[in-house]
């Protein structure tokens, strides 16, 4: 059973703290990635086609530039053209130049910017396998027609241009050779760069991932202590007032759980005043019988006085001995009569002797209490009222204003009758009680100062309804700060009393 708490009590160790962050940064990995290689490809097929467009424009404008030099055979300002044109600028590598070779309508060079690599009269079968298929694909069309091949061993491009005279005469082939994508270097520089941002990139999606997910975990591991707290009777341990009033799922669940925890209170607290009915019960039934039992001795003991009075010859100091034994016995016999009357579930009218036993149990416990109690409670002198109903709440009401008067303090109860009905007023000189506690008191979810739940109203206030009465707070009397009043109708309702108040007087509303 401990270690089955304990692994309840114990944080898990990758918990959703931890998972969100790594989910966050997990997603953002995979969206980087997709970004980069997408990124990559347009950057690849965009140079791609800048590629191919400069080096059909360099092709073109070639042809068109040498139809002069080549009808005139003039090489000197074809070199010019070529070297003008297609001369590699300062710093750039060599696989990111323009290879220019131009043939003649025989298939020799006639001129190119570098003369070592491809002389002069070279013939087109000593041409690199690429420029030659392209050259051969212009020479034997007609009429001759551009031609364009890609090399997939270095992933380069050819453009074959023909070098067109009057009357569509084929004068010459320009062929120009040029990375048709990024070059390695290129490659290297991108990815390096990629790898770099994305470095920095997954950093501060790493960083705003840890702080979100922090901040998104919080209210869970509110509602996360909160029902650990439940779990160990800690009530009240978390305040989930914030996670309440969120508008999400977690607000939903924290609403959910402390409805929950709500109706589990209630239902304990019911439980509790079930067996405390229950255990209220067995001591009613275990003083009735201690009562009987009392009366048989109490009954000899007075028989016994009473003969020793009528045997005679007896002087002042044992008379005065016998009296005192005789009032004291009378004042026990009187108070277990009382608890006899209590006990009792029949059902007689209230009559003045149930109002002078109750007087008999208040007084002493007044007494007990160190309060003053002022009793001027008087038998209805119309209809008849049940006596048990009514003297429970008379016991509950006086009971409930001695404990809130304390000691040095005062208690009244007084009567009064009109056409409606019967009134009991019972004032107190403790604290004042405002109309918002009684209603809580009577309604039994109201704590007293102990911590417990008094139900001595709450009784007092099912006595009254089942009457078809009701219990009011009347205006301050004097030094009285409370004065409640309970009204039961002359035409009172005819219901069972033990059913008007199924949970008798475990303990006292301490105002």
């Amino acid at each position: 059973m401990a270690m089955a708490e304990l692994a309840r009590d114990t944080p898990p160790t990758f918990g959703y703290r931890i998972k969100v962050p790594l989910a966050l940064t997990g997603v953002a990995l995979v969206s980087g990635i997709i970004v980069a290689s997408t990124t990559y490809a347009l950057v690849d097929r965009h140079v791609e086609a800048n590629a191919e467009a400069e080096t059909q424009r360099l092709a073109g404008t070639l042809s068109r530039a040498l139809v002069q030099p080549m009808l005139r055979n003039d090489v000197w300002q074809a070199f010019q053209t070529l070297r003008a044109t297609a001369q590699p600028g300062e710093g750039s590598p060599p696989d990111q130049t323009v290879q220019v070779v131009v043939l003649d309508a025989q298939g020799q060079v006639f001129a190119s910017p570098v003369p070592r690599m491809h002389p002069i009269g070279q013939h087109l079968s000593r041409l690199p396998p690429a420029l030659m298929q392209a050259a051969r694909q212009v020479l034997e069309s007609t009429p001759p027609k551009p031609a364009r091949l890609e090399v997939p061993e270095d992933g380069s491009m050819v453009l074959a241009v023909p070098v067109v005279g009057d009357e569509d005469t084929l004068l010459g082939i320009v062929l120009a050779r040029h990375p048709r994508a990024l070059t390695e270097a290129q490659r290297r520089a991108v990815v390096g760069q990629l790898l770099g941002l994305g470095a920095v990139a997954m950093l501060g999606v790493a960083l705003a991932g840890g702080a979100l997910g922090w901040r998104m975990t919080t209210p869970l591991m509110q509602l996360r202590s909160a029902m650990q707290g439940a779990h160990r009777r800690q009530r009240g341990a978390d305040d989930l007032s914030g996670v309440r009033d969120r508008d999400d799922e977690v607000g939903e669940l924290a609403r959910t759980f402390t409805t929950l925890m709500d109706q589990i209170a209630a239902q304990q607290e019911l439980e509790r005043h079930m067996q405390e009915a229950e255990r209220m019960a067995s001591i009613g039934q275990l003083s009735a019988g201690i009562a009987h039992e009392v009366n048989n001795p109490l009954g000899g003991m007075l028989a016994v006085i009473e003969n020793r009075r009528l045997a005679g010859s007896l002087d002042a100091e044992t008379a005065r001995t016998l009296a005192l034994l005789e009032r004291g016995l009378r004042q026990v016999h009187d108070i277990v009569q009382a608890l006899l009357n209590e006990a009792r579930s029949e059902r007689h009218p209230l009559v003045p002797a149930d109002l002078q036993d109750l007087e008999l149990l208040l007084r002493s416990e007044a007494e007990r209490a160190r309060c003053r109690l002022d009793w001027n409670a008087a038998a209805p002198g119309q209809g008849d009222l049940p006596a048990v109903p009514v003297r429970q709440l008379i016991l509950n009401l006086t009971l409930n204003a001695i404990a809130a008067a304390g000691g040095r303090g005062s208690v009244r109860v007084w009567t009064a009758e009109d056409a409606e009905g019967w009134q009991v007023r019972v004032g107190n000189s403790g604290a004042a009680l405002d109309a918002e506690r009684l209603k809580a008191l009577t309604a039994g979810s109201e704590r007293s100062i102990g911590g417990r739940l008094g139900l001595g109203l709450w009784i007092t206030a099912r006595v009254l309804h089942t009457l078809g009465g009701r219990l009011v707070l009347d205006e301050a009397h004097g030094p009285l700060a409370t004065v409640l009043r309970a009204e039961v109708p002359w035409r009172w309702r005819d219901a069972d009393p033990g059913a008007a108040a199924p949970i008798a007087n475990r303990d006292r509303d301490e105002d």
